[in-house]
C-alpha cells in the first residue's frame, strides 16, 4: 500500500510496524511492538483524514488503517497485562 501524497514512506512505516507487532515472537517485547504500530497507526489516520486532498490518498488506507488498529486492540488484550481491564 502507497501513499501518492504527503511524505514518502510514510504509509509503509505504520504497516512495517503493525507486521513487526504481529509477528513478534518474543511475548515480552509485545507490549511495546503494538505501542509503536498502534502510534504509528494513529498519527497516519490523522494524516489521512486531515488531508485537504483525502483523494489523493490510496483509497483502501484509511479501511486498512482502521482494522489494523482494531487487530492489534484485539492483540494487547491478548498479551498486554491490565489491557482487558481498560477496554471494558
Amino acid at each position: 500500500m502507497r501513499a501518492t501524497h504527503g511524505k514518502p514512506g510514510l504509509s509503509q512505516r505504520w504497516e512495517n510496524l503493525y507486521k513487526d507487532a504481529l509477528f513478534e515472537a518474543d511475548i515480552p517485547n509485545m507490549p511495546r511492538r503494538i505501542q509503536l504500530a498502534k502510534h504509528a497507526i494513529l498519527d497516519r489516520l490523522e494524516d489521512v483524514t486531515c488531508a485537504k486532498n483525502s483523494q489523493a490518498f490510496e483509497a483502501g488506507e484509511l479501511v486498512a488503517l482502521r482494522r489494523a488498529h482494531r487487530t492489534l486492540t484485539a492483540l494487547e488484550q491478548l498479551y498486554v497485562p491490565g489491557s482487558a481491564a481498560k477496554v471494558a
